[in-house]
């Protein structure tokens, strides 16, 4: 039972804060939170041992749980004295007609019945921990004086750090130029085909970790074999051999027409009409075992009789950790990866472990990770995990108690030893933050926007800073990973970022969530009233009376449902979850085709994360769910037929994040007192002529993206007053012209967008923001004819232009910005002549050398990651 300290450390400090309190509590309770603080901070301090200690004896593990079981719903006690403290501060905000409409909104609340239950609650609580601290000392725990890792942010990731990408760089590779060169002779050998196929295919197998995919990532971006290869698609399998899947897959990576909900036949056709003819390279990235992903030499037959239509010469390559699906697919060459050699491990292992050139000073330590890099058995990940662990630590003890650890001797040869010796060694506050995200299935693309604020909604995200903002931590947070090799990043932006997680540190997560929580990739068979965390598939859901699965029901305390990818939910399903489950923080209806929320939503008090995005069902929303004061994120985006908000929606006064599409012309006002809010988002809201003037008083709002509102008219005219305002776009709004060129725009900018409108010129009040900007992107404005002068925008990094035919040059002076690191400019045939031009003198050559320019037509391959619009 993992991550315990993190969360009996969470509890404690809550728990003292109230201890320390003068609340008004009946029956004693306020004894008894201090009785129950006193035995906690007893526990804690054996805790890293117990964790420690726990894998040689079970006994401690299951002690460890019960810990945890504990320690949970004294944190739902705690939420419930919070909860009386919102309400009284809903009433007391409020005021006239308003607050008599509040009171009664709440009428059924009695805070003396509330507080003699809660005083119940406590004692039995602490009664159950008093028994479990006696249990403590069977297990001859140590006691630590204060706990390695307090919660502080995290370390800073130094800018030098080496971070994984989602395009290869030769340079970071070692030792695998062999393979390459194999693999590559067979991939472009025309004669290596048979006459009745046009079709060949090469497969790598190797064990989990070893690079199958770094290998073929190699070779798939080889300069050879881009000019060998009409189409190239990569498309990562993992568990879901399906067809129609891999078909869709198929298409979309070739840039074929899109494919939704058609018939297999269909597909099949489009799939064709676009290989036709043509030389085409397939990856088929991470291809599992047979009886896990239900892959059969029918299925193989299938599939590759599809893909036949391709010119002779054509390539696939599969990759596979199973010898029986490498051979299933009959290889025209089969290349078995092995290990790295011990020079080539201790390479990698050096460039994760030290800075650049740093290692020459520390012979001693590179004689200890000699040690160390022998018990990895020559796995790259293994390698690499381990020597980003020790990146920047230089104290000899410390190596040496990794050399030492234990751990290494229960893996049977595995990996896993590796990756849980990294795992160990994360600051506190990450632990809980890792096991959430074994509630994802394999291979997911994890976005920062969706998953911290998750995290946020669990409580995992802690800060004694008073400016500092959660959602950024997150995202420090997920870069911390990155350092520690076990995140993958896809995309890195500096508010926002995607990533992925390899199949082996994902197995680490499921392993360390265990029993607490049930994944996609794994039900636990015992236990399931410990369960605190769900995540479902679509598989579950199959059918209009799907019911609640039994494993479901018998987890009375469940904190979280999730459905990673959109799910289909029926009325009764939702019902029997919302009547059920009394302790949920977060509660993922997206993508279900609901009529309706039941207006029971507004009994969980607990909820901080409510999703209904793509509900397009829905006309109303129960006004109940403004009972809903813990709420932190609400998403109505997509529910197009949405008629209207609820009017009392701005009691839910710790809102972070609120998405709204509605049908409404007007908001209902009231949106000032939403003052935690940080990202509001209008996506869709087709009638919608202004957004009020109250959004201005929104000082602590961050990021205001307007998307499709085609309506909308006006901004609030002083948006000046928005001083935290970072991140603004607007885009498909083409009746806002007006606005964009009068008022008061915000002053502090960091980042603007604008797309798809009629303007002819950007808004002047940009120049406000003129010490701050660091990104412009402008996408489809046609009616652009000039950009304002730009040389005062002196920390200018970004500047987008795509699809702005009537632009034919830049503004004078544009090389004298010297923080400009990225100019791109597609769509715009002029602006790129001009350009092109201008590159040629000696003023604009010195900005070449330090930003990348991509123009139209040019052959050089944009290296930035992911498109500028809309992060």
């Amino acid at each position: 039972m993992e991550f315990a300290t993190s969360i009996a450390e969470n509890v404690l400090g809550r728990l003292a804060s109230y201890a320390s309190q003068e609340v008004s509590l009946a029956w004693g309770a306020q004894l008894e939170l201090t009785k129950l603080n006193k035995t906690f901070s007893t526990i804690k301090l054996v805790l890293q041992d117990a964790e420690k200690k726990q894998v040689k004896n079970p006994l401690i593990t299951r002690w460890l749980g019960d810990l945890k079981d504990v320690c949970h719903d004294v944190d739902d006690v705690l939420d419930e004295l919070e909860f009386q403290k919102l309400r009284k501060k809903v009433l007391v905000n409020n005021s006239g007609r308003v607050k008599g409409q509040v009171r009664q909104f709440f009428s059924r609340w009695n805070p003396v019945v509330c507080n003699f239950k809660l005083g119940h609650k406590v004692k039995e609580i602490r009664e159950r921990l008093v028994e479990i601290e006696k249990d403590k000392r069977e297990f001859s725990l140590v006691e630590v004086a204060k706990l390695a890792q307090d919660h502080r942010a995290p370390q800073q990731v130094h800018d030098d750090r080496r971070m994984t990408t989602s395009k290869i760089k030769d340079s970071n590779v070692i030792g695998r130029d062999d393979d390459k060169k194999l693999i590559i002779k067979h991939i472009l050998n025309d004669i290596d085909f048979s006459s009745e196929e046009s079709v060949s295919v090469v497969s790598i197998i190797g064990l989990g970790g070893l690079g199958k995919t770094t290998l073929a990532k190699l070779v798939y971006n080889d300069s050879m074999v881009e000019k060998n290869f009409e189409t190239k698609m990569w498309v990562c399998v993992s568990d879901n051999f399906d067809i129609q899947t891999l078909i869709r897959g198929i298409i979309n990576a070739a840039n074929g027409p899109k494919c939704e909900n058609e018939s297999l036949d269909l597909m099949e056709r489009k799939l064709q009409d676009t290989l036709r003819g043509k030389k085409i390279l397939l990856v088929l990235d991470d291809i599992w075992d047979t009886e896990s992903i239900g892959i059969t030499t029918e299925k193989w037959i299938d599939l590759k009789t599809l893909l036949n239509v391709g010119a002779n010469g054509s390539k696939i390559i599969i990759t596979t950790r199973n010898k029986a699906v490498a051979l299933l697919v009959s290889p025209l060459y089969m290349h078995p990866l092995e290990g790295l050699s011990h020079k080539d491990c201790m390479s990698l292992f050096i460039q994760r472990a030290f800075k650049r050139g740093e290692e020459q000073r520390y012979q001693h330590l590179i004689e200890i990770g000699e040690d160390i890099v022998k018990k990895c058995g020559g796995v790259p990940l293994a390698v690499a995990t381990v020597g980003s662990m020790l990146y920047l630590n230089t104290e000899q003890h410390h190596w040496l108690r990794v050399r030492d650890d234990d751990m290494w001797s229960i893996g049977n040869g595995s990996i896993l030893p590796a990756l849980r010796l990294s795992y160990d060694a994360l600051p506190q506050h990450l632990k809980p933050c890792f096991a959430f995200c074994s509630l994802f299935p394999k291979d997911y693309e994890f976005n920062s926007g969706f998953l911290v604020p998750l995290w946020i909604a669990q409580g995992y995200l802690k800060t004694c800073k008073k400016n500092e903002v959660l959602e950024q931590m997150g995202v420090d947070y997920i870069r911390e990973f990155c350092s520690r090799s076990l995140f993958q990043v896809e995309v890195d932006l500096k508010t926002a970022m995607s990533f992925k997680i390899h199949d082996l540190v994902h197995d680490l997560a499921i392993s360390v969530a265990q029993i607490e929580y049930s994944t996609v990739n794994f039900r636990p068979s015992s236990a399931l009233e410990m369960v605190r965390h769900v995540s479902i598939s679509n598989k579950d859901l199959l059918g209009e009376e799907a019911q609640v699965p039994d494993f479901m029901l018998k987890s009375n305390k469940l904190r979280t449902f999730l459905i990673p990818e959109d799910g289909q939910m029926n009325q009764r399903f939702v019902k029997t979850c919302v009547s059920r489950f009394k302790y949920m923080r977060v509660l993922d209806l997206s993508g279900s085709p609901l009529e309706e929320l039941p207006s029971s939503i507004g009994s969980l008090f607990h909820l901080r994360f409510l999703n209904l995005f793509s509900n397009r069902k829905i006309k109303r929303l129960p006004n109940s769910i403004s009972k809903l004061l813990n709420l932190q994120s609400l998403s109505l985006g997509g529910c197009d037929a949405l008629e209207e908000i609820p009017k009392d929606i701005w009691n839910l006064i710790n809102l972070r994040s609120l998405t709204i599409t509605t049908q409404q012309t007007y908001l209902p006002k009231g949106i000032r007192r939403l003052t935690l809010l940080q990202i509001l988002f209008f996506y869709h809201c087709v009638n919608l002529k202004s957004l009020g003037e109250e959004i201005q008083f929104l000082n602590n709002l961050r990021n205001l993206p307007i998307i499709g509102c085609n309506n909308l008219e006006c901004l609030p005219p002083n948006m000046k007053h928005m001083t935290a305002l970072d991140t603004f776009g607007v885009y498909a709004c083409e009746k806002l012209q007006e606005m964009m060129r009068s008022g008061e725009g915000p002053q502090g900018l960091r980042s603007f967008t604008i797309e798809e409108s009629s303007l002819e010129a950007l808004p002047p009040w940009l120049e406000d923001s003129a010490d701050t900007l660091q990104s412009i992107a402008i996408g489809n404005c046609h009616n652009l004819t000039a950009l304002p002068e730009l040389i005062n925008f002196t920390f200018l990094e970004q500047l987008y232009i795509v699809g702005c035919s009537k632009l034919s040059g830049l503004p004078q002076g544009l090389h004298c910005l010297t923080e400009l690191r990225g100019l791109k400019i597609e769509g715009c045939p002029e602006l790129s002549k001009s350009c092109k031009r201008q590159l040629k003198g000696e003023e604009w050559s010195n900005m070449a050398r330090q930003a990348k320019i991509t123009l139209d037509s040019d052959d050089e391959e944009d290296e930035d990651e992911g498109t500028p619009m809309m992060d």
